[in-house]
Protein backbone atom coordinates (compact mmCIF):
# COMPACT_ATOMS: atom_id res chain seq x y z
CA UNK A 1 0.00 0.00 0.00
CA UNK A 2 1.36 3.43 -0.95
CA UNK A 3 1.94 5.77 1.95
CA UNK A 4 0.47 9.24 1.79
CA UNK A 5 2.99 12.02 1.29
CA UNK A 6 3.12 14.87 3.81
CA UNK A 7 1.11 17.06 1.43
CA UNK A 8 -1.60 14.38 1.16
CA UNK A 9 -2.17 14.19 4.91
CA UNK A 10 -3.22 17.20 7.01
CA UNK A 11 -1.84 15.56 10.14
CA UNK A 12 1.50 14.96 8.48
CA UNK A 13 1.54 18.49 7.16
CA UNK A 14 0.83 19.89 10.61
CA UNK A 15 3.56 17.70 12.07
CA UNK A 16 6.04 18.88 9.45
CA UNK A 17 5.11 22.50 10.17
CA UNK A 18 5.58 21.92 13.90
CA UNK A 19 8.99 20.37 13.33
CA UNK A 20 10.03 23.21 11.06
CA UNK A 21 8.93 25.75 13.67
CA UNK A 22 10.81 23.87 16.39
CA UNK A 23 13.96 23.71 14.26
CA UNK A 24 13.74 27.43 13.53
CA UNK A 25 13.30 28.22 17.23
CA UNK A 26 16.27 26.02 18.12
CA UNK A 27 18.46 27.69 15.49
CA UNK A 28 17.47 31.11 16.81
CA UNK A 29 18.23 29.99 20.38
CA UNK A 30 21.67 28.67 19.38
CA UNK A 31 22.47 31.89 17.52
CA UNK A 32 21.47 33.93 20.56
CA UNK A 33 23.69 31.77 22.79
CA UNK A 34 26.65 32.42 20.53
CA UNK A 35 25.94 36.15 20.54
CA UNK A 36 25.90 36.19 24.34
CA UNK A 37 29.11 34.17 24.56
CA UNK A 38 30.81 36.60 22.17
CA UNK A 39 29.52 39.54 24.20
CA UNK A 40 30.86 38.03 27.42
CA UNK A 41 34.25 37.39 25.85
CA UNK A 42 34.19 41.02 24.80
CA UNK A 43 33.79 42.15 28.40
CA UNK A 44 30.00 42.27 28.89
CA UNK A 45 29.51 40.38 32.19
CA UNK A 46 25.72 40.76 31.98
CA UNK A 47 25.80 38.44 28.96
CA UNK A 48 26.83 35.55 31.20
CA UNK A 49 23.98 36.33 33.58
CA UNK A 50 21.53 36.11 30.69
CA UNK A 51 22.98 32.79 29.55
CA UNK A 52 22.89 31.31 33.01
CA UNK A 53 19.30 32.41 33.70
CA UNK A 54 18.29 30.69 30.48
CA UNK A 55 19.67 27.30 31.52
CA UNK A 56 19.86 27.39 35.31
CA UNK A 57 16.56 25.61 36.00
CA UNK A 58 17.34 22.84 33.51
CA UNK A 59 20.78 22.36 35.02
CA UNK A 60 19.27 22.19 38.50
CA UNK A 61 16.67 19.63 37.39
CA UNK A 62 19.45 17.46 35.98
CA UNK A 63 21.59 17.70 39.12
CA UNK A 64 18.60 17.02 41.37
CA UNK A 65 17.68 13.82 39.52
CA UNK A 66 21.29 12.67 39.57
CA UNK A 67 21.84 13.12 43.34
CA UNK A 68 18.28 12.89 44.68
CA UNK A 69 18.63 15.71 47.20
CA UNK A 70 17.48 19.32 46.81
CA UNK A 71 20.29 20.91 48.81
CA UNK A 72 22.94 18.85 47.04
CA UNK A 73 21.27 19.67 43.75
CA UNK A 74 21.55 23.40 44.46
CA UNK A 75 25.19 23.02 45.51
CA UNK A 76 26.01 21.14 42.32
CA UNK A 77 24.20 23.73 40.22
CA UNK A 78 26.32 26.44 41.83
CA UNK A 79 29.46 24.42 41.14
CA UNK A 80 28.48 24.09 37.48
CA UNK A 81 27.89 27.85 37.31
CA UNK A 82 31.38 28.57 38.64
CA UNK A 83 33.05 26.12 36.24
CA UNK A 84 31.15 27.45 33.26
CA UNK A 85 32.10 31.03 34.18
CA UNK A 86 35.76 30.07 34.39
CA UNK A 87 35.82 28.01 31.20
CA UNK A 88 33.46 29.87 28.91
CA UNK A 89 36.25 31.89 27.29
CA UNK A 90 37.60 28.59 25.95
CA UNK A 91 34.25 27.62 24.41
CA UNK A 92 34.42 27.09 20.65
CA UNK A 93 31.40 27.44 18.36
CA UNK A 94 31.98 24.05 16.78
CA UNK A 95 28.93 22.69 18.63
CA UNK A 96 25.91 24.09 20.45
CA UNK A 97 26.52 25.97 23.68
CA UNK A 98 24.06 23.82 25.63
CA UNK A 99 25.96 20.69 24.52
CA UNK A 100 29.14 22.16 25.99
CA UNK A 101 27.22 23.28 29.09
CA UNK A 102 25.75 19.83 29.69
CA UNK A 103 29.13 18.17 29.26
CA UNK A 104 30.34 20.23 32.20
CA UNK A 105 27.16 19.42 34.15
CA UNK A 106 27.44 15.68 33.56
CA UNK A 107 31.12 15.68 34.56
CA UNK A 108 30.36 17.65 37.73
CA UNK A 109 27.66 15.16 38.71
CA UNK A 110 29.89 12.15 38.05
CA UNK A 111 32.78 13.67 40.01
CA UNK A 112 30.46 14.52 42.89
CA UNK A 113 28.97 11.02 43.07
CA UNK A 114 32.43 9.43 42.96
CA UNK A 115 33.67 11.67 45.78
CA UNK A 116 30.53 10.96 47.78
CA UNK A 117 30.96 7.20 47.44
CA UNK A 118 34.67 7.44 48.28
CA UNK A 119 33.94 9.54 51.36
CA UNK A 120 31.25 7.12 52.50
CA UNK A 121 33.73 4.26 52.24
CA UNK A 122 36.39 6.17 54.19
CA UNK A 123 34.11 7.10 57.11
CA UNK A 124 32.23 3.81 57.22
CA UNK A 125 31.96 2.51 60.77
CA UNK A 126 29.94 -0.62 60.12
CA UNK A 127 30.04 -3.22 57.32
CA UNK A 128 27.75 -2.34 54.45
CA UNK A 129 27.07 1.24 55.54
CA UNK A 130 28.66 2.62 52.36
CA UNK A 131 26.35 0.46 50.28
CA UNK A 132 23.36 1.64 52.26
CA UNK A 133 24.25 5.29 51.65
CA UNK A 134 24.41 4.72 47.89
CA UNK A 135 22.09 1.89 47.00
CA UNK A 136 19.20 1.95 49.45
CA UNK A 137 16.23 4.15 48.56
CA UNK A 138 15.99 7.43 50.42
CA UNK A 139 13.18 7.78 52.93
CA UNK A 140 10.39 10.14 51.97
CA UNK A 141 7.53 11.23 54.19
CA UNK A 142 4.15 10.25 52.77
CA UNK A 143 1.10 12.25 53.87
CA UNK A 144 -1.76 10.67 55.80
CA UNK A 145 -3.64 8.44 53.35
CA UNK A 146 -6.99 9.36 54.88
CA UNK A 147 -6.49 12.98 53.77
CA UNK A 148 -5.67 12.20 50.12
CA UNK A 149 -7.97 10.75 47.41
CA UNK A 150 -6.91 7.28 46.24
CA UNK A 151 -5.80 8.37 42.78
CA UNK A 152 -3.78 11.31 44.10
CA UNK A 153 -2.11 9.11 46.70
CA UNK A 154 -1.20 6.48 44.12
CA UNK A 155 0.30 9.09 41.81
CA UNK A 156 2.27 10.56 44.71
CA UNK A 157 3.61 7.19 45.81
CA UNK A 158 4.54 6.18 42.27
CA UNK A 159 6.25 9.52 41.63
CA UNK A 160 8.34 9.10 44.77
CA UNK A 161 9.02 5.46 43.88
CA UNK A 162 10.36 6.54 40.48
CA UNK A 163 12.70 9.05 42.14
CA UNK A 164 13.98 6.37 44.52
CA UNK A 165 14.36 3.81 41.74
CA UNK A 166 16.28 6.30 39.63
CA UNK A 167 18.91 6.58 42.36
CA UNK A 168 19.40 2.81 42.25
CA UNK A 169 20.50 2.89 38.62
CA UNK A 170 24.20 3.00 37.82
CA UNK A 171 25.51 6.50 37.12
CA UNK A 172 25.84 5.76 33.39
CA UNK A 173 22.26 4.56 33.07
CA UNK A 174 20.94 7.33 35.29
CA UNK A 175 22.60 10.12 33.31
CA UNK A 176 21.25 8.74 30.02
CA UNK A 177 17.72 8.52 31.42
CA UNK A 178 17.85 11.99 32.96
CA UNK A 179 19.21 13.58 29.79
CA UNK A 180 16.48 11.97 27.70
CA UNK A 181 13.44 12.10 29.96
CA UNK A 182 14.17 15.18 32.08
CA UNK A 183 16.34 17.20 29.71
CA UNK A 184 14.39 16.20 26.61
CA UNK A 185 17.50 15.72 24.49
CA UNK A 186 17.52 13.65 21.32
CA UNK A 187 19.72 10.56 20.89
CA UNK A 188 22.18 12.54 18.77
CA UNK A 189 22.36 15.40 21.27
CA UNK A 190 23.01 12.97 24.13
CA UNK A 191 25.71 11.27 22.07
CA UNK A 192 27.39 14.67 21.59
CA UNK A 193 27.13 15.52 25.28
CA UNK A 194 28.55 12.19 26.45
CA UNK A 195 30.99 11.78 23.52
CA UNK A 196 29.65 8.33 22.65
CA UNK A 197 27.81 6.72 19.74
CA UNK A 198 24.09 6.99 19.08
CA UNK A 199 23.87 3.22 19.42
CA UNK A 200 25.42 3.37 22.89
CA UNK A 201 22.85 5.97 23.93
CA UNK A 202 19.94 3.83 22.72
CA UNK A 203 21.34 0.70 24.34
CA UNK A 204 21.88 2.36 27.73
CA UNK A 205 18.50 4.04 27.62
CA UNK A 206 16.83 0.70 26.91
CA UNK A 207 18.63 -0.88 29.87
CA UNK A 208 17.72 2.06 32.12
CA UNK A 209 14.02 1.81 31.25
CA UNK A 210 14.07 -1.95 31.63
CA UNK A 211 15.69 -1.73 35.07
CA UNK A 212 13.28 0.97 36.22
CA UNK A 213 10.33 -1.17 35.15
CA UNK A 214 11.70 -4.00 37.29
CA UNK A 215 12.21 -1.76 40.30
CA UNK A 216 8.74 -0.22 39.99
CA UNK A 217 6.80 -3.43 39.42
CA UNK A 218 5.93 -3.92 43.13
CA UNK A 219 4.56 -0.36 43.36
CA UNK A 220 2.50 -0.76 40.20
CA UNK A 221 1.03 -4.06 41.38
CA UNK A 222 0.20 -2.61 44.79
CA UNK A 223 -1.41 0.41 43.16
CA UNK A 224 -3.53 -1.75 40.86
CA UNK A 225 -4.69 -3.87 43.78
CA UNK A 226 -5.62 -0.81 45.83
CA UNK A 227 -7.46 0.77 42.90
CA UNK A 228 -9.39 -2.42 42.20
CA UNK A 229 -10.36 -2.82 45.86
CA UNK A 230 -11.51 0.78 46.15
CA UNK A 231 -13.39 0.76 42.86
CA UNK A 232 -15.12 -2.51 43.71
CA UNK A 233 -16.77 -0.79 46.62
CA UNK A 234 -17.87 2.13 44.42
CA UNK A 235 -18.73 0.04 41.40
CA UNK A 236 -16.62 2.18 39.00
CA UNK A 237 -13.49 0.14 38.36
CA UNK A 238 -11.10 1.79 35.92
CA UNK A 239 -7.58 0.82 34.83
CA UNK A 240 -4.75 2.55 36.64
CA UNK A 241 -2.74 4.90 34.46
CA UNK A 242 0.94 4.36 35.13
CA UNK A 243 3.40 7.23 35.08
CA UNK A 244 5.31 6.93 31.84
CA UNK A 245 9.01 6.05 31.82
CA UNK A 246 9.33 7.27 28.26
CA UNK A 247 9.24 3.76 26.78
CA UNK A 248 7.55 5.02 23.63
CA UNK A 249 9.65 8.13 23.15
CA UNK A 250 12.71 8.51 21.01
Amino acid sequence: MMRASPSDSPASGESADARAAADAAAAESHARDHELVAAFKGGDTSAFEQLWRKYEQRIYNHCLRMVGDEEEGHDLTQEVSIKVFRKIKNYEHTYAFYTWLYRITVNCCIDYLRKKRRHAQEVSLTPGSDEESQDQPREYSIPDESMIPDKTLLNLELSEAIDRALLQLSVKLREIFVLKEVGGFSYDEIADILSCSRGTVKSRLFRARERLQELLEPYVQRGQARTAAGSAGRGDAKPLKQRSLGATRG
